[in-house]
């Protein structure tokens, strides 16, 4: 959605060190992943699982500085990266957004406000802005290995066992309670 949001920017995740591509470029951070809530429910023998998470993230917007130096004149313009990353949280919450984010099964928001990053590197303007994504993860089975929709696949080496993943727990229909009285 950022790419789409700034078509002119380069979108990265950030990496120890990745290469910077040209200006002007945003770059994604993505923090551990939280649970915050989960379900469950036995529906026609399956143990159907969601579990809500939450996966904090911050938005480096990083463009040309709009200071000029011409003649021995340093003539500073306004800087731009602050209201350009405000674009961003004012987007997520927009209705177009929230039918792609619908569609997708997710949801973004700012969290607090775009600032300015100072002491960049000369020509250079950075702002940053803190968000999070909130998702459902949807299992079935024992292990909520399985996912919701499909079987699960043990598709390469590093993958949990479909073995487990297959797991079945034990319930009950009905229970029939007997008395009985031993005599000692």
């Amino acid at each position: 959605m950022f790419v789409e949001l700034y078509p002119h920017c380069t979108v990265i995740y950030s990496y120890p060190n990745s290469v910077r591509p040209p200006l002007p470029y945003v770059v994604l951070d993505f923090e551990r992943i939280d649970q915050v809530g989960s379900f469950e429910c036995i529906e026609d023998g399956i143990l159907w699982q969601e579990k809500c998470k939450r996966i904090p993230f911050s938005a480096e917007l990083v463009t040309e500085s709009k200071t000029e130096h011409a003649a021995g004149v340093k003539k500073v313009g306004l800087s731009t990266a602050v209201d350009d990353l405000e674009q961003a949280a004012q987007f997520f919450d927009s209705q177009y957004a929230g039918d792609k984010m619908r569609a997708m099964n997710i949801t973004v928001c700012a969290n607090g406000s775009p600032e300015a990053i100072h002491n960049s590197a000369p020509g250079v303007e950075r702002a940053r802005c803190s968000f999070y994504v909130d998702f459902v993860q949807s299992t079935k089975e024992y292990a909520a290995l399985a996912p919701a929709d499909g079987e699960y696949s043990e598709d390469h080496a590093s993958a949990a066992s479909k073995t487990v993943a297959d797991m079945k727990a034990g319930w009950f229909d009905e229970v029939e309670v007997e008395k009985k009285f031993e005599d000692e």
